[in-house]
């Protein structure tokens, strides 16, 4: 994950650690030139602040925070301007929103693909392979993504349970047990019913897949795995969601592959056999 990224989608920073981080992303290139001493003063924070952060970013040391800070102004150097809410505007030609809305579409995908962890993707693909039973509990924005998956995974003989009524979803969390996993799909999971459904999850062992976007969640803390898409967008004031339904769409494309992967040949020779027009 993009380190700058990665920042952003944490909250867990003390005040002092906070000032070392907005020194982060207002002078970077300083951290890059400066060593450990020139950099607690330059920043007015202690060494042992420094250090606390790169801990809490599972960062080694000096040398690897600045580099990856260098890839990710390298990264960021490369990304346009784009106004997500609104990615074209009234006077704009068929052509002109064509090529606004490729933009849209590319800037979120490379955004997307920093956000995701691949160890997280890994222990995910995993944990879904181990499961007796897979239910998708999405919010309601997002259905059709979720029954993308459902599609692709019954495609190769894997029953996914796409639960979308509140009601529904707490009769189903009474039916699972641990060896059981639960994807949640919520952009920032503070609706009363998923706190109510994941205290039931969390009482009863059951392993939560969290699918969110970076803000900060009240469900972050139950999750045993946490995927991220894109959040550029407002949540009321734009056009359409456009730039979150891609990178949801994405990452569960992305799950679905590495899944499909893990028994290629197996998944592939079933999707042949049993193909259909």
């Amino acid at each position: 994950m993009d380190l700058f990224t990665k920042i952003k989608a944490m909250n867990s920073f003390t005040e002092s650690e906070q000032t070392f981080i907005d020194f982060i992303f207002n002078h970077p290139y300083d951290v890059i030139q400066l060593n450990l001493q020139q950099l607690s003063k330059t920043s007015y924070v202690s060494i042992s602040t420094i250090y606390r952060v790169m801990e809490k970013l599972e960062i080694s040391g000096l040398n690897q925070l600045k580099l990856q800070i260098s890839e990710s102004l390298k990264n960021n150097e490369n990304l346009k301007n784009i106004d997500y809410n609104y990615p074209f505007q009234k006077t704009n030609t068929h052509y002109q929103i064509l090529t606004q809305m490729l933009e849209l579409y590319d800037q979120t995908l490379k955004n997307t693909i920093n956000l995701i962890d691949l160890d997280v993707l890994l222990h995910t693909v995993q944990a879904l392979k181990k499961a007796n039973n897979i239910y998708i509990f999405p919010s309601i924005g997002n259905y059709f993504m979720a029954e993308s998956f459902q599609q692709n995974m019954l495609e190769i003989g894997v029953k996914v349970d796409v639960i979308k009524e509140a009601y529904y979803q707490h009769w189903h969390v009474q039916l699972c047990n641990e060896n059981d996993i639960v994807m949640l799909i919520s952009y920032a999971g503070r609706t009363p019913q998923i706190m109510d459904i994941v205290h039931d999850l969390n009482k009863k062992n059951i392993p939560i897949i969290l699918i969110s976007s970076t803000i900060h969640t009240p469900i972050d803390q139950f999750a045993k795995y946490h995927l991220y898409f894109s959040s550029y967008e407002d949540s009321e004031e734009k056009i359409a969601s456009f730039s979150s339904r891609i990178s949801l769409q994405y990452l569960l494309d992305c799950t679905y592959a590495c899944y499909f992967n893990r028994d290629y040949e197996k998944n592939l020779e079933y999707k042949i056999k049993n193909y259909i027009d």
